[in-house]
């Protein structure tokens, strides 16, 4: 198999983010999507100017991980292997590095496009190895590719890509070409074909990507920016929604939390699964219909620090409250035979049923109808406003605004990394376990992370922020 066109087109990039220095300055050229086929399945545009702003921020933070040396020996490697030279392969390809996946006669391949800066050095780099790819000149882009097909296909386009109306809806959702480190496009063909593979190798869990696999277009973007890296994906669904965002919980999430997690609205469980539940519950001895109910609403969890382990907390507003404790009670008693039966318990704030397993309690009820599941007795408390507020958290905060996450009171995943690491350091340590120091080394720059999803009308918007130190 031909493996250079794929070198290029993941390892370049990596190259480009870790090498640092040099380079032309002022960012990415014009794109390629006016050579590409209207028909494409899927687009990407990659910045490889040495000099851009994107290119120096990423580079400025992987400098920060140990493993960044290792990484770049292993690329520097199988790039020799192919028969390509690295420093070559920097010194001669152009500003920016598009691919385009194209179905040529029932076989999807890719075609690599780049303006070079020095066209006979790259050539050159085409040129070498056992199995070169074929390549040539189109209005002033290098063209490469594994099947000559495939550079018959882009001479021989009836329509480009530039001028097909879902691309260029895609491409407003994100950064323009010179603003990313890589930005991506995938048509509804596409979607089906990439998500439909995904989805078909981690088995039933894949059908969790049933709704992006049938989208009319997908588009994303990688930024970089404030030491942190940003990860956009929006796509348009064939219908709008009904629902808005819906509001949640997480308002009443507390300060401190180094794990938060807040999942809004209601609907969310599919009506099979409802009708499953009755007759597996049968077979279990426990009420699982209604501890799916207890996820039927808004919900949030999160973890405190807390000694010899991490607080953990549950709050949700489900339909119904009483049947979802009862659930959460049968299920404890179910796995936990030899705990005492649970006993009524105040505490600030209210009372909850208490069962105590030795080295920690669990309480579980409904107060003002919110149902609460934790170990901690300070939880009822720190729900009512105790020990202030995650959204008032500077590193949450910073977090949020780098995000662009539009409203705190909605659906995230939330860790404070930087007191996460430590927390795990010592969760290992009171196992007898330890961390290898090289692991710890690459976890120490991290500082946050942030995800959230959002609708507006008919597109959604996937979006994950890694904050470093």
């Amino acid at each position: 198999m031909r493996v250079r066109l794929s070198l290029l087109a993941a390892l370049v990039v990596a190259l480009s983010a870790c090498g640092g220095g040099g380079g032309t300055g002022g960012g990415g050229s014009s794109d390629a999507a006016a050579l590409v086929p209207a028909g494409a399945l899927a687009y990407v545009g990659v910045d490889t100017d040495l000099g851009s702003a994107q290119l120096k921020s990423a580079s400025a933070i992987l400098d920060k991980f140990p493993v960044k040396a290792r990484l770049l020996r292993s690329i520097r490697s199988e790039l020799s292997r192919s028969g390509a030279d690295i420093d070559a392969l920097k010194a001669s390809i152009g500003p920016e590095l598009d691919v385009a996946v194209l179905d040529v006669n029932g076989k999807q391949s890719a075609v690599g496009f780049t303006r070079p800066k020095d066209e006979q050095a790259f050539d050159a780099q085409l040129d070498r190895g056992s199995s070169p790819p074929v390549h040539t000149k189109i209005d002033g882009w290098t063209v490469f590719a594994d099947k000559q097909a495939l550079l018959d296909a882009v001479k021989g386009r009836k329509a480009n890509l530039a001028d097909d109306p879902s691309f260029q809806a895609a491409m407003k959702t994100v950064p323009a070409a010179g603003d990313v480190i890589a930005r991506a496009y995938a048509s509804t063909a596409g979607a089906q074909a990439a998500l439909g593979r995904a989805a078909g190798s981690i088995g039933p869990a894949g059908s969790a990507l049933g709704s992006a696999a049938t989208s009319r277009w997908i588009a994303a973007a990688l930024t970089s920016q404030d030491d942190a890296f940003k990860l956009e994906v929006h796509a348009k669904s064939r219908t709008a929604s009904s629902r808005g965002n819906g509001s949640g919980l997480a308002g009443e999430i507390p300060s401190g939390a180094i794990l938060a997690l807040s999942v809004t609205g209601g609907g969310v469980i599919p009506a099979n699964l409802r009708k499953q539940a009755a007759t597996l519950s049968k077979g279990v001895g426990f009420d699982i219909g209604g501890l799916i109910g207890a996820l039927d609403g808004p919900v949030i969890a999160y973890l405190r620090p807390g000694i010899p382990i991490p607080d953990v907390t549950l709050a949700a507003k489900p339909p119904q409250p009483q049947r979802a404790a009862r659930a959460v009670g049968q299920l404890i008693r179910r796995f936990a035979k030899t705990a005492a039966p649970p006993v009524p318990t105040k505490l600030a704030g209210g009372t909850l049923e208490k069962v105590d397993l030795g080295s920690v309690a669990l309480y579980y009820g409904v107060v003002a109808g919110k149902l609460v599941v934790t170990d901690s007795a300070d939880a009822l408390s720190e729900l009512a406003g105790s020990a202030g507020r995650l959204t008032g958290d500077a590193v949450f905060k910073e977090a949020k605004d780098g995000a662009g996450l539009p409203d705190a009171d909605q659906g995230f995943l939330y860790v404070d990394l930087k007191d996460a690491v430590p927390a795990l350091t010592g969760f290992a340590q009171l196992a007898n376990q330890k961390i290898p120091p090289s692991v710890e080394a690459n976890l120490r720059p991290l500082r946050s992370l942030l995800v959230y999803a959002t609708r507006d009308g008919d597109v959604q918007t996937f979006v994950a922020y890694l904050k470093t130190s």
